[in-house]
């Protein structure tokens, strides 16, 4: 669920709602072929710090390095010393001329029509100008920004040239930070008839995630009619991204926007009337074929087989995140020839995570289930247990010479001396520190709590003994970086923390302030509901919720396939292959997992030779060198050999048997795992339908309350979320109910 501010949550759950909703979509009209294929030729004309490649890949250019251009090098420490080599330099500079206010020329390899440039000069931007290609020459002047942008069409182009007459700093070297061969087209309320937003999570990876979006504007005016030379529609491409943003109006007038989702164009038609689009997500375009699965007996990580498949499918490693608690789960079986889109699929599955797109368009493969915590301490005195503090556990407080801490009722035990061997009490943790007089320490103690894989709350409460701390700082982290500082003062013995946590796989709690000479005694912590939004009637929901009595299961069954390399060796392939001086590699693909490959040709003569550069289970590449013309080669190997076996759990006392084969899956203890997270979800045979006012924060996959007359705390998993927008904002639900371990993770 997307963050949002408090006045914002609270003007969506008044009952009568500010009716303004809002809505924009950018659609990036950028020539895509055009920016693959552009390079800047002769290199030798731009100095030794720049870079060629990244102003071209959408690479930021964020710090700076020193130079002597006129009013360019501040004296602030903002910049760094240019280094003296190449080899040493390390920034992005993006491209800079080697003389003052010289050209920078990018080309093509083919012609292209290229409708808008958008550029980053930088601070040191040109402010008279010329860009030139094969047919315009276009005149810029009294440019006042390094932020860039024309709508010019450059027809037929192999090249653009710019050429700088003027600096804003005088005399300057010109560069070019970041260049992107096109424009955006924006739509907003004015213009949009209608859009709808549909997505859709299994919460098993039972179907790969997707994403569906659907557009429709007013083209009264024509100004999308495809025979118009100068429409914007004769320069979308399939695959371009568009951006959707939804706001709402507060009560101050002002307007709160939510990111709505970055998707890739796919389809696009217009009449006299209005014009569509349509738009879907990532894993709709990773149609190629994985075909590197490899046998490892010793193991690889669900994290490691997750990044060679996504490095396959060639997808940029700043655009997704992998949970670190895949680097624990190892598989041996060899990935099947499949999509990427499916390797990603079933690799989730294994791990018990959630694959999905993020609405900056990032894809996630995370953690699904409530992860195994640890508490520990290295401030607590010799009696303290700070691990049974997520134990829920009833401590046994011990009576200490602090200020009024000790009673004199038979509530308090006497405390053994320290002595090895002794066994104490279940105290939960007892800091070693004292508070002084005024409350604070010396150092201040702390608990540190551990998860097996990232986590997100929304509140806790923490039970103290007696003369609770008063002021405390939750410091959460991330993969060993800090996501969140979160300070809470005026604790009570029981205190319940209402606030929506980042994500964490690991939180410290560090007590600032205390009772004045005293310890901190802390004997439970509790991690609260896992949601704080709720279906109510009245409120959120328009009609009843439709719930369903779905088939139950009776037994499940995890099956596991275990492989064996005892294969007899064999002749698996046999090509005739035209061989040539440009063309001289083969790939072979084999139907079943094979290993200890060769390859020999069948015609073997002076000087030729047939050697495998690249290979996995399922293909073998190879190369031929000596000859030019027709040869014959044969691939001989063994065949993996596979059995399966069944790990099997009890779901209920009647109904259907459910088997779940995941290729991946061999180890005993990874099947077990999987029939609890999976049998919990099917357990859970109560399917709800849900028609509502709409709200923009939710995202398939969230939690929510459902108000329900017989059960309290109704808890839901979204699987399936659509939101309408056709000048006012609706939605609809499909969600299925109390997932166990699944739902409150």
């Amino acid at each position: 669920m997307q963050p949002a501010s408090q006045q914002y949550k609270e003007l969506m759950r008044s009952e009568f709602r500010n009716p303004f909703s809002h809505i924009r979509v950018t659609i990036g009209l950028i020539n895509q072929e055009a920016q693959a294929g552009a390079y800047v030729p002769n290199q030798d004309n731009y100095t030794y710090y720049s870079s060629f490649k990244m102003p071209l890949d959408n690479y930021e250019v964020q710090e700076l390095y020193a130079t002597c251009d006129q009013d360019y090098t501040p004296v602030d420490g903002s910049m760094y010393f240019l280094p003296r080599k190449r080899a040493d330099v390390v920034l992005n500079q993006g491209i800079v001329s080697e003389g003052l206010m010289g050209p920078v020329e990018i080309r093509f390899p083919v012609q292209h029509d290229i409708k808008g440039l958008t550029i980053e000069f930088g601070k040191a931007y040109p402010v008279d100008f010329t860009i030139q290609s094969d047919n315009k020459t276009l005149e810029i002047t009294g440019n006042d920004n390094g932020h860039f942008v024309t709508e010019e069409i450059f027809n037929g182009a192999t090249f653009l040239r710019f050429n700088p007459s003027r600096m804003v700093n005088g005399q300057s070297r010109f560069r070019i930070h970041k260049i992107t061969m096109g424009i955006g087209i924006y739509f907003d309320n004015r213009r949009i008839l209608s859009a709808t937003k549909k997505e859709h999570i299994s919460p098993i990876m039972e179907e790969l995630p997707t994403i569906d979006f659907n557009l429709s504007i007013n083209n009264k005016d024509r100004g999308f009619d495809i025979e118009n030379e100068e429409s914007s529609v004769n320069f979308l491409e399939i695959g371009q991204d568009i951006t959707i943003l939804y706001g709402q109006e507060l009560e101050d007038g002002s307007v709160e926007w939510l990111p709505g989702a970055k998707l890739q164009l796919k389809e696009w038609s217009a009449d006299d009337e209005e014009m569509s689009f349509s738009a879907s997500d990532r894993f709709d375009f990773m149609d190629g074929t994985y075909y590197r699965g490899l046998y490892r007996p010793e193991g690889i990580s669900l994290y490691d087989l997750a990044l060679d498949v996504l490095s396959d499918a060639g997808i940029d490693n700043r655009t997704y995140w992998i949970d670190s608690y895949l680097k624990s789960v190892k598989v041996s079986n060899p990935m099947p020839v499949v999509t990427h889109k499916e390797a990603l699929q079933l690799i989730a599955n294994a791990g018990r995570c959630i694959l999905y797109q993020d609405r900056e368009g990032n894809i996630f493969l995370k953690s699904s289930f409530i992860p195994d915590m640890e508490a520990e301490s290295d401030n607590e005195t010799y009696f303290s247990h700070a691990g049974s503090v997520l134990d829920k556990a009833e401590k046994k407080p011990y009576a200490l010479a602090v200020q009024d801490y000790t009673n004199v009722t038979s509530t308090q035990y006497f405390l053994p001396r320290q002595e090895e061997g002794t066994t104490y009490l279940n105290v939960g943790y007892v800091s070693e520190a004292v508070a002084k007089s005024d409350g604070y320490f010396v150092v201040n103690p702390t608990v540190e709590i551990n998860l097996e894989a990232s986590f997100k709350c929304f509140g806790l409460t923490l039970e103290f003994g007696s003369n609770n701390p008063t002021q405390m700082v939750f410091h959460a982290y991330l993969d060993g970086g800090l996501v969140e500082d979160y300070i809470v003062t005026d604790l009570t013995a029981t205190t319940v923390i209402s606030h929506e946590f980042e994500e964490f796989d690991k939180l410290v709690m560090e007590f600032t302030k205390g009772f004045p000479n005293n310890r901190v005694i802390l004997n439970n912590i509790t991690f609260g509901d896992s949601t704080d939004y709720i279906f109510e009637y009245g409120h959120e929901l328009t009609k009843t919720p439709k719930g369903t009595q779905l088939a139950k299961v009776r037994e499940l069954q995890i099956v596991r396939t275990l492989y064996n390399q005892a294969g007899e060796k064999k002749e698996l392939a046999k090509e005739t292959i035209a061989v040539t001086a440009a063309d001289n590699r083969y790939t072979f693909y084999f139907n079943n997992p094979s290993y200890d490959l060769s390859c020999a040709l069948t015609e073997p003569g002076e000087g030729l030779t047939a050697t495998i550069i690249d290979s996995s289970n399922y293909f073998a590449t190879v190369e031929i060198t000596g000859v030019t013309g027709v040869v014959e080669v044969s691939i001989s190997g063994r065949e993996l050999t596979s059995v399966k076996a069944n790990v099997t759990r009890q779901l209920n006392p009647t109904g259907s048997q459910e088997a779940w084969e995941n290729p991946l899956v061999s180890d005993a203890i990874l099947a077990a795992n999987l029939a609890d997270w999976i049998g919990d979800y099917l357990k859970s045979d109560r399917q709800y339908e849900l028609e509502y006012r709409g709200e923009p924060r939710i995202d398939a996959n969230d939690i929510a309350f459902l108000e329900n007359k017989y059960v309290s705390n109704l808890l839901l998993r979204v699987y399936e979320h659509t939101l309408k927008f056709n000048g006012a904002i609706s939605g609809s639900i499909k969600a299925r109910r109390d997932m166990s371990n699944v739902a409150d993770s």
